[in-house]
């Protein structure tokens, strides 16, 4: 957890110029914010089924990025309903967001 919670904060503080994540090779969402580790706290939502999951943070569309119970970061598309996994896990999807210019 504490590598994650540093990549997370290293992330945070390149937000303000680096914030677009690679979804797809054509398509890219925009990071609108990111929630500190020590902040994060179980999902409870009516339309989450799934498995134990936490909020790290969210798209300009108001879809969010979670750390699922095995780790793995999911983006979660409102409209559609559905979780994606994005990253094996947070340092992944953090490195991957800095990378990203």
């Amino acid at each position: 957890m504490a590598r994650d919670a540093e990549a997370v904060e290293q992330a945070r503080k390149q937000l303000h110029y680096r914030r677009t994540f690679p979804l797809a090779p054509d398509r890219q969402i925009t990071v609108a914010f990111l929630i500190s580790a020590e902040d994060w706290r179980p999902l409870k939502a009516p339309w989450w089924k799934k498995k134990e999951a936490c909020i790290i943070g969210a798209d300009l569309n108001g879809n969010f990025f979670l750390r699922h119970c095995d780790g793995s970061v999911r983006y979660w598309d409102h409209n559609a309903q559905t979780d994606t996994t994005i990253a094996a896990g947070v340092a992944e999807f953090c490195r991957r967001l800095i990378e990203t210019a």
